[in-house]
């Protein structure tokens, strides 16, 4: 399956077990292969959003890519968690 830059932005992410990361808001290509390495992921959530950086997603890390969402690994979530503590901490 082959989306746009527009069906890609803002695409809804969540992990496995279905917890809402956030959504996509920009992605990196490696520039000898011309694939997408990682995605940019930003929290929808207002307060979560202000008290962490975005996400960045490892191509690896992604389970599933449709139009309407991307999967990825739990563990993802818990980089996201390691994380806020230590914005919160900051």
């Amino acid at each position: 399956m082959n989306l746009t830059k527009q069906e890609l932005i803002d695409l809804p992410v969540y992990t496995r077990s279905n917890q809402h990361l956030g959504k996509v808001v920009d992605f990196g290509l490696n520039s000898s292969t011309h694939m997408i390495s990682q995605y940019y992921v930003r929290s929808t959530d207002l307060i979560r959003g202000l008290l962490t950086k975005e996400l960045i997603i490892s191509q690896s890390q992604v389970v599933s890519l449709t139009n309407k969402k991307m999967v990825v690994e739990d563990s993802v979530s818990r980089q996201q968690a390691e994380s806020q503590k230590v914005a919160l901490a900051g």
